[in-house]
């Protein structure tokens, strides 16, 4: 067993989304699959991978994304609640921010909701860890 990442910055994210121009977070949906799988393994499902995510998020005009996005959130959620966590981003809030507040708020509901992103998938990768004596 390998030790998850746990001390993904905002900041440091941002600036490396901004400074290769997106590819890094491609790489962050490419990580975050792999570490959800990972993690939660237990429940039987299966996160899809970076390939899979841009070819159907392409064929659907991008509605794939949105799928995967909500699929990843409830994932990593259930996860937390089995471990007696506490629950980070919400659906109904990426959803709600992705097709109405983020554009009302000039975009800053976007970059909370990347931030939440971000210390979603650390706090299971930290519940992992420290269940796994890591």
């Amino acid at each position: 067993m390998e030790r998850l990442t746990t001390n993904r910055g905002f900041w440091l994210t941002l600036l490396l989304t901004i400074v290769t121009f997106g590819i890094y977070g491609l790489y962050l949906i490419h990580a975050f699959a792999k570490e959800t799988n990972t993690a939660c393994r237990e429940d039987g499902k299966q996160t899809q991978g970076l390939v899979v995510y841009i070819l159907l998020s392409i064929f659907t005009l991008g509605i794939y994304g949105i799928v995967w996005n909500c699929g990843w959130i409830v994932r990593c959620n259930n996860y937390l609640v089995k471990h007696h966590k506490s629950e980070g981003l919400q659906v109904s809030t990426y959803l709600l921010t992705l097709f109405l507040l983020g554009w009302l708020t000039l975009g800053i509901m976007y970059i909370v909701v990347f931030c939440k992103t971000l210390y979603l998938q650390n706090a299971v990768n930290s519940t992992y860890n420290e269940l796994n004596k890591l």
